[in-house]
């Protein structure tokens, strides 16, 4: 089918805010969602009253009925991410300049803004110990699992599940609650971080690499990854990794201390696999961040979950977490961005 995009671009100023409205009506290309649903075709039991999730899931949603996945569509489609639309950077410290934390501070901002637009009906607080700081929000891990195995079966050569987490700390116990959530064995962990944890990785991690290195924004020059950087972009990363012929990371973990702000546009370009979760904790509150949530909304990524980190950022920092669906998930929704 080919893809055909009509835009029609109407620029508002509200109240000091200039905003582009894009309304945009469009024939969806399915390609690549056949060719990621092709993987599991052969060996899906799911029936054609669960069609409409299972496709626009990628797979992953195999037992949502298509009333109750439109449904979802339909409390997604009339959410509102702002809680003042018109003037959304309200509350922002860039943009607000009232003296008063309640009125002009990260959290008064995060506290008004992107509140989730999707359940996950048994979505988990993953990790060996569940409490705390280090634990993330995931969506159904039982159908993490069961997407591994489908995988497998069709292609012994997949790895079957992968999880990619982005800032250690050497704090592994989200790696070792994702492994007993699904089985020892059924994930390939790869964990990266500048300093040097691995004296700390637990004997009973299975399947797991680590890289001693940060994430950047990627530079486009370079089309072969010199070894012994302190930094790589994501897409070096996967090359360096050899995932240039992977479908998909499973988990998209990331912690990097401010990285997600310059590198977000990298984790929806060409040549990476599809991240069909991002549980990423977001630092601060810089003016760029409507346009994070922006692009990845569009990218067809839904807000499963968002937690404020209250112990160490007095909420300044907040743990989003993420299922990405296909676009056509989006049919009719005007998006708007600030500029």
């Amino acid at each position: 089918m080919t893809k055909t995009n009509r835009k029609r671009c109407y620029v508002i100023l509200f109240g000091g805010f200039f905003v582009v409205a894009m309304v945009t009506s469009h024939f969806v290309n399915m390609r690549s969602l056949h060719t990621t649903l092709a993987l599991y075709k052969d060996s899906s039991s799911h029936r054609p009253e669960f069609d409409l999730a299972w496709r626009q899931s990628y797979g992953f949603f195999d037992d949502i009925t298509n009333e109750n996945w439109q449904l979802l569509r339909k409390i997604a489609l009339e959410h509102v991410n702002h809680k003042y639309p018109r003037r959304p950077l309200t509350h922002n410290p860039a943009y607000d300049h009232r003296k008063i934390k309640y009125f002009n501070s990260a959290p008064a901002w995060w506290q008004t803004n992107y509140e989730p637009n999707f359940s996950c009906q048994f979505e988990k607080r993953v990790g060996n110990n569940t409490n705390g700081d280090g634990p993330k929000w995931v969506c159904d891990p039982h159908r993490i699992k069961r997407l591994a195995e489908v995988r497998k079966k069709k292609d012994p050569s997949h790895p079957g599940c992968v999880v990619y987490s982005i800032g250690s700390n050497g704090d592994f116990n989200f790696e070792v609650g994702m492994q007993n959530e699904v089985g020892k064995g059924v994930c390939e962990f790869h964990i990266f971080d500048m300093s040097n944890y691995t004296s700390r990785i637990p004997k009973e991690l299975e399947r797991v690499h680590y890289h001693q290195w940060g994430l950047a924004k990627q530079d486009p020059n370079v089309s072969t990854p010199a070894l012994g950087n302190r930094y790589y972009g994501l897409k070096d990363t996967i090359k360096l990794l050899g995932h240039e012929n992977l479908d998909v990371i499973d988990v998209f973990k990331i912690d990097c201390e401010k990285c997600e702000w310059v590198t977000y546009e990298d984790w929806l370009a060409d040549g990476i696999p599809l991240l069909h979760q991002i549980q990423v904790e977001l630092h601060n509150a810089p003016p760029n961040a409507i346009n994070f949530f922006e692009t990845l909304e569009r990218a067809g990524y839904l807000r499963f979950h968002k937690e404020p980190n209250i112990q160490f950022s007095d909420g300044s920092c907040i743990e989003y977490a993420f299922i990405k669906v296909h676009e056509e998930f989006w049919e009719g929704k005007n998006f708007t961005k600030v500029l």
